[in-house]
């Protein structure tokens, strides 16, 4: 019966994140002593935005991410491109037809970027 009681105490705290008091069975919450928290999940990876480089524009021309996340640019143009920020805090150099450019934001904020060849291809990255 000991032996019962006791594996049931187990099957609790791993079920409920309950601590055990030693040989006793009983569940120290019941004792009133605190409750072990239960561990926090792994975060998620940071999901990826698409753009892609068409008719020469960037579509979508603007997309809202959170810090962390990633944005992947293809270039399906036959004419090469680029993505230059505004700020020159990132650029992708040339992008022939088929290639792809990934940039990650780490922090909040609105960065345009443009085309280095085609100053009319315009696109947004907001970050919040």
């Amino acid at each position: 019966m000991r032996r019962l009681v006791l594996l049931l105490g187990i099957v609790l705290a791993l079920a409920g994140g309950v601590a055990l008091v030693s040989g006793h069975g009983t569940p120290a919450a019941a004792q009133g002593a605190p409750a072990t928290p239960a561990a926090a999940p792994a975060p998620e990876p940071s999901p990826i935005s698409v753009i892609h480089i068409k008719n020469f524009a960037f579509v979508p021309d603007t997309v809202t991410i959170h810090p962390g996340q990633t944005v992947r640019w293809i270039q399906d143009d036959e004419t090469a491109h680029t993505v230059t920020a505004a700020d020159k805090s990132f650029d992708s150099g040339n992008l022939d037809q088929k290639a792809t450019y990934k940039h990650t934001f780490a922090a909040a904020g609105t960065f345009a970027y443009t085309c280095a060849y085609h100053s009319m291809m315009k696109g947004t990255v907001i970050v919040k």
